[in-house]
């Protein structure tokens, strides 16, 4: 049957899905490990060819939106639990005499890619979504667990059996057997599958047709034993770009701009895959000196990982920007190289000195990427600079943080 993207118009799409009808199909031209052999985690660097993706452009450091896709194992475990035919076609309409919000995905399509593509199998589902599971139950201890856990009362059993065990719909399925519900139902309660935004590590003037993200790899050990993985990141990881395999993408704008005044210091603190947007900016930069033959202010940059021989990643790139003088100073915080752990904040405050200098005196821009936790100490870092170093009262080095933020100098992207 013919796709009926082509037509359906704006108004026909529900709007918090529109993702699913934007998004192009591109491959993947480079899939490789970052991480030594002697680190049991992983980072993957994945190259995506756009050269034939139209309206598909992209800013250095803007984040690229990836569509998930379910691994084949959990859509074949839903669609054998409740009796789907995975190559059955079908197509979503309104319901008569209800409100239409638009269609939700691209119908026709088989079960199979519905189930692959558009449904949340693994993540916990809301206590709400519980109890409207219970009304498919059959079996009264199913139903009752189910209820139990969806209630005010069962909270903290929800929290510690359903979100903090990583237990998804593919799970319960497999736990309360006498769920049955028609696929028509099986949608309405089932939560989408939402787009992952990695921050682009590439800059679009030196890689107009490509675009690079840098993936940490999602892998936790379940209370049972099993390993919980990351949807999408254990979906990058997977495509092989010998066999032409595809991700579906799109381009969000990000707040990681350089300044216009190319003399302007940069200073960059990304640990971690917090670098991804550090390395873009360093491309820019060396595109800015190179090509454009501009006179480009000096680059800093902290980077923090565990240690030099497990996760220091993209090192011999780093190594070369030195080299080429683009990378002026960079400063590692290695947190299990020594008893006490470093980390990137504690290397600010030991150039405490330089840093007001660079940031104060040279009116350098401040570019944050990672955690959250680390953006936080960060800013207590650089608050605690202003303090020591420009006479500030804590007050008045809030003020002035929150100043550089407004004018677009202290820019951060963090994730939990």
């Amino acid at each position: 049957p013919e796709s009926s993207e082509d037509q359906l118009s704006t108004d026909q799409i529900h709007n918090t899905t529109r993702h699913f009808f934007d998004a192009v199909d591109c491959p993947v031209t480079v899939n490789r490990e970052l991480r030594s052999s002697e680190d049991s985690g992983s980072t993957v660097h994945v190259e995506i060819d756009i050269s034939k993706a139209n309206d598909l452009t992209y800013h250095t450091a803007d984040n690229l939106g990836v569509l998930p896709v379910n691994s084949t194992a959990d859509v074949e475990a839903v669609a054998k639990a409740l009796g789907y035919d995975l190559d059955a076609y079908f197509t979503v309409k309104p319901a008569p005499k209800t409100e239409w919000h638009g269609a939700p995905f691209p119908t026709p399509c088989t079960v199979r890619d519905c189930l692959s593509q558009y449904c949340d199998l693994t993540s916990a589902p809301r206590r709400s979504e519980l109890k409207q599971l219970a009304s498919y139950a059959t079996d009264p201890t199913d139903k009752k667990a189910l209820l139990r856990m969806s209630s005010k009362e069962g909270k903290s059993e929800y929290k510690e059996k359903i979100v903090e065990s990583h237990v998804g719909l593919v799970d319960l399925l497999r736990r309360c057997p006498s769920i049955s519900a028609p696929l028509e139902h099986f949608l309405h309660f089932c939560p989408r599958l939402i787009p992952r935004y990695y921050t682009i590590s590439s800059s679009s003037s030196v890689y107009p047709n490509s675009v690079h993200i840098t993936v940490s790899v999602t892998e936790t050990k379940k209370k049972d034993g099993s390993i919980f993985r990351g949807v999408c990141s254990s979906h990058l990881s997977g495509l092989v770009a010998s066999k032409k395999d595809t991700v579906r993408i799109f381009n969000r704008e990000s707040t990681f701009r350089l300044p216009k005044d190319t003399t302007r210091p940069i200073l960059m603190i990304g640990p971690g895959t917090g670098i991804a947007p550090m390395r873009a900016l360093l491309q820019e930069r060396a595109y800015q000196r190179d090509s454009l033959k501009k006179t480009v202010g000096p680059n800093v940059l902290y980077f923090g990982c565990k240690k030099q021989s497990m996760d220091y990643i993209y090192e011999d790139e780093l190594s070369s920007f030195q080299k080429d003088e683009i990378l002026n100073e960079l400063h590692v915080a290695f947190s299990r190289e020594q008893s006490k752990k470093v980390y990137v904040q504690h290397l600010l405050a030991e150039n405490a000195a330089s840093t007001w200098e660079l940031v104060n005196g040279q009116g350098a821009y401040i570019y944050v990427c990672g955690g959250v936790k680390m953006g936080g100490d960060v800013s207590e870092a650089l608050k605690e600079i202003a303090v020591a170093e420009g006479n500030l009262s804590p007050a008045g080095a809030k003020e002035y943080l929150s100043k550089l933020a407004s004018e677009g100098r202290f820019v951060q992207e963090l994730w939990a």
